[in-house]
């Protein structure tokens, strides 16, 4: 198995977790070069992880062993330096938000036609072990058809006050949290988007970026998905719930265990004409004889720290990509929909003071 060289532009926090993961897939990939403009940073990841060390841009894109650049710096930095890393012949997988402004938007736009498949997305909790287990169980039409859909990324009290809450940086929580949130959600409509509703607010960050967002999409199916970051949640609710006509599933905020509550598969509804109650005591349509509710806990799986397995799962699945086995599952349409809702957000929200 032929393994793809690559190297990681921006070694915070988010930088470091690619590193290592994709350096553990060692069949898979090779690290060979960092860069970014912290020398203690730069210095400390590449002892631990290997690959030379690169302080200026200009010599890390210039590095012929480098295949693969994943690029984990400053919000908005992500689309300029994606311009820099593809103008230098190097395939790319952009860590999230991919665009904060609308000019990011509309350069991003041009970059995915020029491009074509060298650039990479990494909404890489598309991947979290319990989306894929609610997919799943969706799928096997337990829950019927699914008409509503609830995801909360509720944080306790959390007074954030780095650069990841100021907005001259591209930060505040539509930034942070919103592409991973409205691209799960964007994923359950399974339509286009035909109308967005939302409100933003600053809750106890001192910073003038927002941390508390709610967005409500509805889809052309009437599909509707309510989403909602927060960090001022001093008791939070589950982190996703799925309505449909036959049941519901939820999961917590640690998305270790599913609940269920369907109705047994055999069970039919009377016949619409049957069902309809013509004269008679008011009430009488609430009398419905005991339904048969099946109850279930399910562990997710595999039983791993979420973080990880997202990783792991974005690493395995861009190998596939690059080497022509399998597409990636996240599309460039797909990536370029979850910048269009966080636009409209951000129209809909001018009281905020957005990056230009």
């Amino acid at each position: 198995m032929d393994t793809i060289n690559f190297g990681v532009w921006g070694v915070g926090r988010i930088g470091r977790q690619h590193a290592e993961i994709f350096a553990c897939r060692d069949k898979e990939y090779k690290l060979v070069a960092l860069c970014d403009r912290s020398k203690g940073a730069l210095e400390q990841t590449a002892a631990k992880f290997g690959g030379t060390p690169y302080h200026e841009s200009a010599a890390f894109l210039a590095d012929p062993a480098v295949d693969l650049v994943i690029i984990a710096t400053r919000s908005l930095d992500h689309v300029r330096h994606a311009t820099e890393a593809l103008a230098a012949g190097k395939r790319v997988l952009l860590e999230k938000p991919i665009a904060v402004t609308t000019t990011d938007y509309e350069q991003m736009q041009q970059l995915v036609a020029r491009y074509p498949e060298q650039l990479y997305f990494g909404h890489n909790h598309r991947f979290e072990p319990a989306f894929m287990n609610a997919r799943e169980i969706v799928a096997s039409g337990i829950l019927g058809s699914v008409y509503l859909v609830k995801i909360r990324k509720h944080h306790n009290f959390m007074r954030r006050s780095d650069w990841q809450m100021q907005l001259e940086h591209g930060g505040g929580q539509l930034s942070v949290w919103g592409p991973h949130i409205i691209d799960q959600g964007l994923q359950w409509l399974g339509a286009p988007v035909r109308k967005v509703e939302s409100y933003l607010r600053r809750i106890l960050t001192p910073c003038d970026g927002d941390d508390h967002v709610k967005i409500t999409l509805f889809g052309k199916n009437e599909v509707v998905a309510e989403l909602e970051i927060g960090n001022a949640f001093a008791v939070t609710e589950p982190y996703c719930a799925i309505y449909g006509d036959r049941g519901v599933l939820y999961y917590g905020q640690k998305q270790k265990e599913i609940v269920l509550k369907y109705l047994a598969p055999e069970f039919q509804w009377p016949a619409a004409e049957e069902a309809v109650v013509g004269d008679g005591p008011a009430g009488a349509m609430h009398s419905d004889p005991v339904l048969p509710w099946i109850e279930e806990r399910r562990i997710v799986v595999p039983e791993t720290s979420m973080w990880v397995q997202v990783e792991i799962e974005l690493a395995a699945r861009l190998y596939a990509a690059l080497k022509g086995i399998t597409p990636f599952p996240v599309t460039s349409e797909q990536a370029l929909e979850v910048v269009r809702i966080s636009e409209i957000v951000k129209e809909q929200n001018q009281e905020f003071n957005w990056a230009e």
